[in-house]
């Protein structure tokens, strides 16, 4: 029994042998054979280059915002600390671009009319941004050494704008339930916060790029409008003081915030040269950004305690109105421009 089933096994192995040098002979020829053999292995699809490194930017900045009848201005000059990375894919003449900078020291003026204060010293502050595009260069020339491209950018750009302007003070009164009264004189207690200068910008990025090697140097250029960004922030400042009208107090009970809608541009130009893998650039690079927009803050109106007995104890508590105060702004403009160093390295 059990050499019948070997017999059979043998017996099937034959078969199935035969059955493909059969189909081995009758199989298409004109088929495409394996990796190397089709010369994938040299294809376009090993042009992905990488560049990465680091810059430097020395911008001169400035805002302007006025609202509610007054004007909060500066101008500075910051010096930045920069990363970028780029990844080019010479298959689908594409590339994608990062780039994210960070003030490591600023200095300037400012003046702020709300609190009556003109060209105070700015020593501190935050300046951040980061922008990612993805690029494709649809023309391309080449003659001889010489060689450049011409395309298209389209992109985010966030932009973080907030030099040290002072801070705003307020009153933190939500409800009469922040406040308390001085049994012996019937003044209202209350407790306060301030806020420092904050701008925030979300911005869309349109543009066009220009590339050219000319072998001892190369040079790239960009320009990019900025046809819608969403503006937000809070300003350093106290649109109503604290005024006692000796039955009442009124104060302002929340920061100053704005929103609004803008538009801008922005501007590169790079010039340099490459030894090794080793790129060293220099140039320029110029924002711009303008806004319409609302602020707003909130005024307290808070009474004095009640001494209903009089017996010089103020036994009855005051009261609190809240009311919310909306403008719009009159104006609202940052910029900033300079000059870029960058070291990088490409792979």
């Amino acid at each position: 029994m059990r050499h019948t089933s070997v017999c059979y096994i043998l017996s099937a192995l034959v078969g199935l042998t035969a059955g493909q040098s059969a189909l081995a002979a009758d199989f298409p020829s004109d088929l495409r054979g394996g990796y190397t053999e089709q010369g994938w292995e040299d294809s376009s699809f090993e042009g992905v280059g990488l560049t990465t490194g680091v810059r430097y930017w020395y911008a001169q900045g400035g805002q302007n915002v006025e609202s509610f009848g007054e004007s909060f201005t500066s101008n500075d000059t910051t010096h930045f600390g920069e990363l970028y990375l780029r990844v080019d894919d010479d298959y689908t003449k594409s590339f994608v671009n990062l780039v994210g900078g960070y003030s490591a020291l600023i200095n300037g003026t400012y003046s702020n009319s709300a609190d009556g204060v003109t060209d105070a010293a700015i020593t501190d502050g935050k300046v951040a941004y980061f922008m990612g595009d993805f690029g494709y260069m649809p023309i391309h020339f080449e003659d001889g050494d010489n060689s450049g491209g011409l395309g298209l950018i389209a992109g985010y750009q966030y932009w973080n704008d907030s030099p040290d302007m002072g801070r705003g003070n307020f009153a933190t009164i939500d409800s009469a339930a922040d406040v308390s009264w001085d049994v012996g004189t019937g003044e209202p207690i209350y407790g306060g916060d301030s806020t420092v200068n904050n701008l925030d910008v979300n911005a869309l990025r349109l543009g066009v790029v220009g590339e050219a090697d000319m072998g001892a140097f190369h040079i790239s250029a960009e320009a990019a409008a900025i046809p819608y960004a969403q503006v937000n922030g809070t300003l350093a400042a106290r649109i109503v003081p604290t005024t006692d009208f000796g039955t009442y107090q009124v104060t302002q009970s929340g920061p100053t915030e704005f929103s609004g809608n803008g538009y801008g541009g922005t501007a590169q130009v790079m010039v340099g040269t490459s030894i090794d893998n080793w790129n060293f650039n220099v140039g320029g690079r110029a924002w711009y950004l303008e806004a319409r927009g609302e602020a707003r803050y909130e005024v307290a109106t808070v009474t004095d305690g009640v001494d209903s007995e009089p017996d010089g104890t103020y036994e009855t508590d005051g009261t609190v109105a809240l009311q919310n105060y909306v403008t719009d702004l009159q104006a609202f403009s940052m910029w900033r421009y300079g000059i870029l160093a960058e070291l990088s390295y490409s792979f």
